[in-house]
């Protein structure tokens, strides 16, 4: 008898694409939560993590993937600076509170270090 079944493998989804989702259901509703005078880069923000994503499911897809994995490297860069610019309490000026506070900045630097660790994995496999 012949099952109707697929053959079971061992696929493990792309965890690269995971992290970077688990990240934006973690940051999309704090940059919601900006004020008006952030909203700009709230804006940077978000579209910076749909960014990622992107790249990350064009990463998977793609027969070259090298110079995609540089450009959500540039990316993942650009994100943390910008976290950080958020979390910055000289930028806000004396009398403001930055967007985020110092334990959201510390849970997104975490998601975006062991995104950062996965990256530079798979950038070192395709490397040789």
């Amino acid at each position: 008898m012949q099952s109707d079944m697929p053959p079971q493998r061992n696929y493990e989804p792309f965890r690269l694409k995971e992290k970077i989702g688990e990240m934006i259901q973690y940051g999309r509703p704090l940059t919601k939560q900006f004020s008006r005078k952030d909203r700009d880069l709230a804006d940077d923000l978000r579209e910076c993590m749909l960014r990622m994503y992107h790249l990350a499911v064009e990463l998977e897809k793609k027969y070259y993937r090298k110079t995609t994995a540089q450009e959500l490297d540039v990316e993942l860069d650009w994100l943390r600076n910008l976290v950080r610019l958020a979390a910055d309490k000289k930028c806000c000026g004396a009398k403001f509170a930055p967007p985020l506070s110092t334990h959201q900045y510390e849970v997104w630097a975490r998601y975006n270090e062991e995104i950062g660790r996965l990256l530079g994995k798979y950038i070192a496999s395709l490397k040789g």
